[in-house]
């Protein structure tokens, strides 16, 4: 899998990232989460990736990622907290952004995750 990173991402790119607010489609409230998601994405079974979750609710994720992370990609996320809090379920990837810094130079990419 291709993944692109943040310095390689010009407006000339030819890549669709959503621009929707991250807060305009969930219906469940998010909590701030103090956790990593292990992620096997669907093509790449026996390379889980870790990725830190900044917010979570009963139907998805946001979670920190360091490359683009193409919308419509499908995993399996696995993730167990120690208040007992438990994930182990199919996932898409609905939406990836780019953060930047005050400079507007790229420091990662934040993707929404949506639980099957």
């Amino acid at each position: 899998m291709d993944f692109i990173q943040p310095s390689d991402l010009s407006p000339d790119s030819g890549l669709r990232t959503s621009i929707r607010s991250a807060t305009d489609h969930r219906g469940d409230p998010r909590h701030p989460a103090a956790c990593e998601l292990f992620v096997s994405w669907h093509g790449e079974f026996g390379t889980p990736h870790t990725y830190p979750a900044i917010d979570i609710s009963e139907n998805g994720a946001r979670i920190e990622v360091d490359c683009l992370v193409p919308e419509g990609l499908t995993g399996n996320i696995l993730s167990r907290h120690v208040s007992g809090f438990r994930i182990d379920r199919p996932a898409m990837v609905v939406w990836c952004r780019v953060v930047r810094d005050n400079h507007g130079i790229p420091r990662h990419y934040e993707a929404g995750i949506r639980f099957f």
